[in-house]
């Protein structure tokens, strides 16, 4: 839906995007500007700016950037249009514009056929479990004290042996062969299919708003065969992007204000047994940058629950760090040399020893100096050197004296180093001046040096362009295009927003280039957003400043235009013949600069 730009600019003129953004994020009050941990990155030390003078965020990390609209769009995973409305919300403007409007929705036709078909198949799953043959996977699902509530609850079924009566079954609800083939389950094969998950029990997975996008089928068969067989990755179905029981975990953690991350759906099944549905799963894959995004959203702590063995443990390391990273509060359960998972605590020992299970949590720095104890992960010096360096931040942040003698302990402990000398690195460590290495890391642009003259030259002129009405002018009647496409297409994008506005507003040119679904738009708005924020522009802007850059980006174009001939020149010419055309091209630049 296209919209009118006066619309936007209503919103975005009774919006404050700190407002909106503290909304989601903690913010940190920054000389002018406002910092926050970008949720669009695994971010660790804060790298999302907000401006409110120019009512704009740019991340330096990442490069994600807009306003306000965009910002809750790109968090909240909304239309366009949603996004208008939730802002005007957090806003408290309820302009009568906007209520006229129908919800908008983009529908995707191919996900939602697949995902009716979904649907559809879970439904006869279900029914199939009743049967009598489906008797062997309710006696499966009983054995694991999962009732008829709990089968209800997460939608169990049952796949008939029968493979091809599976697909009829689709086939006679309308579904045709290609989407059927499309939901995973099946390869169309001479105008037939049969259901690979075929005389197996159904576990379906859901996405976030609980739309069953694949499964993970398990034999209940004592023979050859996989014991499980799941999903692959679909058009509608894309394992990093899925946490197990997300969909009824992100309401049930609001209220108990944590969620546990465990590692498989029958330790969700145990949770919920003692009434705890504040808990995902990896299902078996690596923690993902979209389950990191995934949980912050939630902005409760975490809980972090794998397996008590070897790998499970080296698993939550991982994770541990990705969680540090990413600048999330978690706490660890300490399980470790436990041989349990939780569905065999509750089963074998009871509720109340799977609570105390759950309710044993200790933080990161304790957890990693357990597990290095425990399994002397550490072979070489550098092994150990790289540990000490690794838990100096951690360090450097205790404040009790008794605990950080308690950590340097263990550390000397585990690496074989003497306690003064870890002591005397964390002293020496804050003698350092940590705040001007942080701001030295944090301007630290290599890239901005490797420009060239031209790119510079048109840089400022576009910067100019966001400032100065003449800027415009003279750009089309002495540039008429930059060289770089990303400037001319935001110096267009400028043009067409001066031709209906007295000034330039960042906040609603972005909101403009948005609204346009042109195709590169957030690289547009990226560039955009990091130009309007750099401080390095003189102030000045007249004919003899803008003379100037267009002298430099007319000789750079110049040179450009040599090279491409002399490109062409030397095409399908001996060594000889290209040596003397060279020399010839190298004599006539030598001549101009004298």
């Amino acid at each position: 839906m296209a919209f009118d730009q006066s619309l936007i600019d209503d919103i975005l003129k009774h919006a404050d995007i700190v407002r909106v953004i503290s909304s989601y994020l903690n913010l940190t009050k920054k000389g002018k500007n406002f910092l926050a941990v970008c949720p669009f990155h695994d971010d660790s030390n804060p790298s999302l700016t907000i401006s409110p003078e120019k009512q704009i965020f740019k991340c330096f990390v990442c490069g994600t950037s807009g306003n306000a609209i965009t910002f809750v769009q790109k968090y909240e995973h909304l239309t366009f249009m949603e996004a208008m409305k939730k802002v005007a919300d957090l806003s408290d403007y309820h302009p009568d514009f906007l209520s006229s409007f129908a919800k908008e929705e983009h529908v995707d036709e191919r996900k939602k056929t697949i995902l009716k078909c979904l649907k559809d198949l879970t439904t006869y799953y279900q029914y199939a479990l009743n049967t009598e043959e489906g008797k062997a996977g309710l006696e499966y699902f009983e054995s694991r004290h999962l009732d008829s509530e709990m089968r209800n609850k997460y939608m169990l079924g049952y796949a008939f042996n029968d493979g091809r009566s599976n697909c009829q079954y689709l086939l006679n609800k309308g579904h045709s062969l290609k989407t059927i083939e499309d939901t995973g389950i099946a390869l169309a094969n001479s105008g037939s299919c049969v259901d690979k998950n075929q005389g197996r029990v159904i576990f379906p997975i859901a996405d976030q708003d609980g739309n069953i996008i694949g499964y993970s089928a398990r034999r209940i068969k004592d023979n050859d065969e996989a014991k499980y067989v799941n999903s692959p990755e679909t058009y509608v179905f894309n394992k990093s992007s899925v946490l197990y029981n997300y969909h009824i975990a992100k309401s049930a953690s609001k209220l108990k204000g944590y969620i546990y991350v465990l590692e498989g759906f029958m330790d969700v099944f145990a949770l919920s047994r003692i009434g705890i549905d504040a808990a995902v799963a990896l299902m078996g894959t690596a923690l993902t940058s979209e389950h990191i995004s995934m949980l912050r959203k939630l902005n409760v702590e975490i809980r972090l629950c794998l397996d008590g063995d070897l790998p499970g443990q080296k698993a939550m390391m991982k994770c541990a760090k990705m969680f540090d990273e990413a600048g999330l509060n978690y706490r660890i359960v300490d399980n470790q040399g436990s041989s349990k998972d939780p569905d065999e605590i509750l089963n074998d020992d009871g509720p109340e020893a799977l609570k105390n299970y759950l309710n044993n949590l200790i933080n990161r720095i304790d957890f990693s100096l357990n597990f290095y104890l425990r399994n002397n992960q550490l072979s070489t010096n550098k092994d150990k050197k790289d540990l000490i360096i690794n838990f100096l931040p951690i360090l450097l942040n205790v404040k009790s004296r008794l605990e950080f003698d308690n950590y340097v302990h263990k550390l000397s402990k585990i690496t074989g180093f003497d306690s003064e000398s870890i002591t005397s690195l964390v002293n020496r460590s804050r003698q350092s001046n940590k705040d001007e290495i942080s701001k030295q890391i944090q301007n630290f642009h290599p890239e901005r040096k490797l420009m060239r003259r031209l790119q510079l030259a048109e840089r400022e002129v576009l910067f100019q362009m966001l400032n100065n009405k003449y800027a415009i002018q003279f750009y089309e009647e002495k540039i008429t295009g930059f060289y770089d496409e990303i400037y001319r297409s935001i110096a267009n994008f400028v043009i067409e927003y001066a031709e209906k506005h007295d000034d330039i507003d960042a906040s609603g040119l972005i909101s403009n280039i948005e609204a346009s679904g042109i195709n590169n738009k957030d690289e547009l708005i990226n560039e955009l957003s990091t130009l309007i924020l750099e401080k390095n522009h003189p102030n000045t802007c007249d004919d003899v400043y803008l003379n100037n850059l267009l002298a430099s980006i007319s000789d750079e174009k110049e040179k450009i235009f040599e090279k491409d001939i002399l490109s062409s020149s030397l095409e399908g010419k001996d060594p000889l013949e290209q040596a003397r055309i060279i020399a010839d091209y190298n004599a006539r630049r030598k001549s101009k600069l004298h």
